[in-house]
C-alpha cells in the first residue's frame, strides 16, 4: 500500500496508478475478515484522495480528476465483490459444516436405531448404502454394494421373496414393504425390515430410496412373549383341569359304568340255553358307543394338559362349546344351573386353536356359574348365544349371560387386567388370558352389564371371532 501511495504521489507517470490498491484490497480479504477488508479499503481510498491533493491542488486536471475517479471507483468496486465472496465463503462452510453435523447425527443416530439407509436406481442397478446399512449386512464399510451381496447374505428360505422385490424394482413397480432375515457368516440369523418407495431423478431416472432396519431384537422379544402367553395359557389350563377333577372323574366313571353294566348284560345274553344274539348285539353296540365317549373325554383332557404350539383350523364354534359344555356337566348339576343355549342355524365356521377356545368357554362358563352361588334355588340360569354379528363384519358373536348379582361399576374396567380379580382366591388370570387368545384369533372381548332398570341382574361377557376365509 505505501509503495503504491509513493510510486502515485512522487512518480511523473501520467496513469491511474491507484488501480493498484485493487491488489491490495484482494490480498486483504485472504488475511482478514469484513471489519479488516473495510479498515484497508479505507486506507486505499484515503491514501489515494492524499495523493491527489498533493499533486493537484494548484492546477486543476480533468485527466487527473477522471484518474482519480477511476481508482475510487475500482477500490469500491474491489470491497463489494470482495464482501460478496466472503459472505458467500462464509455460506458455503456454514453449510459444509452444517452438512458433516448432519452426517455424523445421521450416523449417530442409525447405528443407535440400528436403521441404515440405501438408493437403488432402476434399471442400471447403481446403488448406493450408508454404513449402517453395510454393518447390517455384514460387509466392510469400504464395499460396493451389490445386489449379488444382498442375495449372498439373505437366508435361503426368502431369497425368492427378496429376488421377487428385486425385479419389482427394477421395473420400478411400486413400493417395498418386506420382512426377511439375514444369514451371517458366522451362523448368526438377522431380522430385517426394508421400506422403499420410488422417486423420479431431475434425470427422469426412476430411483428407490428406502432403509433397512435390524428389527432382530424385537422379534425375538416377540417371540419371547409368545412363549411365555403359552406357558402361562398352559399353566392355568392344568390348575383349571385340577378345579374340574371332580367333574372329569363324573365324566369318565359314566361311560365306564356303562361299559361294565352292559358287558354284564352281554354275557347273561349269551349265557342263555338259547343265546339271544340280537340282544347281545345291541349290548356291545352299547359297549362301544360308551368307550368312544370315554375315549373322546380322555382325548379332550389329554389336549387341555397338552402344551404345544396352537394348532389354527376351521372349526365348528358349536361343537367346540358343546365339548366344554360335556366337561362341566357335573359342575352344572352341583350349582343347580339351567343352561339356555341359543345357538343359530347354520353358523359358518371360525379359524381358529381349538383347545385355546375350548379354554376359553370352560373359563368363562366356570366363572358365571361361580358368580351366581348365591342364587336362590331355581334362580340360576346360564344363557349362552351363538350368532351371526350384526355390525357389518359377519363375525360370529358369543354371549355368556349369568343371573348373579353383577359385576360392581368400579371393577368393569378392570376386568381383563392381569392379576385383578373380583374373587377373594382368585389369580386374576382367567380373563386376561382368554383376552390374549380371543384377540390372536382377531376378535374382541368386552363386558355388559345389565341395565339399572332391569329385572334381571347378572352380567354378560360377550366376544367375537372372525369368520373361517378358505384359501
Amino acid at each position: 500500500m505505501l509503495l503504491i501511495y509513493a510510486i502515485d504521489t512522487f512518480s511523473p507517470l501520467d496513469m491511474a496508478i491507484a488501480v493498484m490498491y485493487v491488489v491490495v484490497v484482494l490480498l486483504s480479504a485472504s488475511i482478514w475478515q469484513r471489519r479488516g477488508v473495510l479498515l484497508v479499503t479505507g486506507a486505499c481510498l484515503a491514501l489515494t484522495f492524499l495523493s491527489y491533493a498533493l499533486t493537484h491542488s494548484e492546477v486543476f486536471s480533468g485527466a487527473a480528476s477522471g484518474r482519480l475517479l477511476v481508482g475510487l471507483l475500482s477500490i469500491g468496486v474491489t470491497c463489494v465483490l470482495v464482501l460478496r465472496g466472503q459472505a458467500a465463503t462464509n455460506q458455503l462452510i456454514a453449510r459444509e459444516e452444517a452438512l458433516r453435523r448432519s452426517e455424523a447425527f445421521l450416523a449417530g443416530t442409525q447405528r443407535i436405531s440400528k436403521t441404515g439407509s440405501f438408493s437403488f436406481k432402476a434399471p442400471g442397478g447403481e446403488m448406493y448404502w450408508s454404513d449402517e446399512a453395510a454393518r447390517i449386512y455384514g460387509y466392510p464399510l469400504d464395499v460396493q454394494p451389490t445386489m449379488e451381496r444382498l442375495l449372498a447374505h439373505t437366508a435361503p428360505e426368502d431369497r425368492h421373496a427378496v429376488q421377487q422385490a428385486i425385479d419389482q424394482t427394477l421395473r420400478c413397480e411400486g413400493e417395498i414393504d418386506l420382512r426377511h432375515r439375514l444369514l451371517m457368516p458366522d451362523g448368526e440369523l438377522k431380522y430385517v425390515h426394508v421400506l422403499s418407495r420410488p422417486s423420479q431423478t431431475k434425470d427422469g431416472e426412476c430411483e428407490y430410496l428406502g432403509a433397512l432396519t435390524d428389527v432382530t431384537a424385537a422379534v425375538l422379544a416377540e417371540q419371547a412373549l409368545h412363549r411365555s402367553q403359552v406357558q402361562l395359557a398352559h399353566a392355568t389350563r392344568v390348575t383349571m383341569l385340577g378345579e374340574l377333577a371332580a367333574s372329569i372323574a363324573h365324566e369318565v366313571n359314566q361311560p365306564l359304568a356303562a361299559i361294565s353294566t352292559n358287558g354284564e348284560a352281554c354275557l347273561r345274553w349269551l349265557n342263555r340255553p338259547q343265546p339271544e344274539l340280537d340282544e347281545a348285539r345291541a349290548t356291545v353296540t352299547s359297549i362301544l358307543e360308551a368307550s368312544a365317549r370315554a375315549t373322546g373325554v380322555i382325548r379332550r383332557i389329554r389336549a387341555l394338559a397338552r402344551r404345544s404350539d396352537p394348532q389354527y383350523a376351521a372349526l365348528d364354534l358349536k361343537t367346540v362349546l358343546e365339548e366344554s359344555i360335556d366337561m362341566l356337566r357335573r359342575e352344572l348339576n352341583t350349582h343347580h344351573v339351567a343352561l339356555m343355549l341359543g345357538l343359530a342355524p347354520d353358523l359358518p365356521p371360525v379359524h381358529g386353536d381349538r383347545v385355546q377356545l375350548q379354554q376359553v368357554f370352560i373359563n368363562l362358563l366356570m366363572n358365571a356359574m361361580q358368580a351366581m352361588q348365591a342364587c336362590q334355588p331355581g334362580q340360576a340360569v346360564l344363557t349362552v348365544q351363538i350368532q351371526r354379528n350384526t355390525d357389518g363384519d359377519g363375525a360370529l358373536q358369543v354371549s355368556i349371560s349369568d343371573s348373579g348379582p353383577g359385576i360392581p361399576a368400579s371393577a368393569a374396567p378392570r376386568l381383563f387386567e392381569a392379576f385383578y380379580s373380583t374373587k377373594e382366591d382368585g389369580m386374576g388370570m382367567g380373563l386376561p388370558i382368554c383376552r390374549s387368545i380371543i384377540e390372536n384369533h382377531g376378535g374382541r372381548i368386552w363386558v355388559r352389564q345389565s341395565a339399572p332398570d332391569s329385572p334381571v341382574a347378572g352380567a354378560t361377557i360377550l366376544f367375537t371371532l372372525p369368520v373361517h376365509e378358505p384359501d
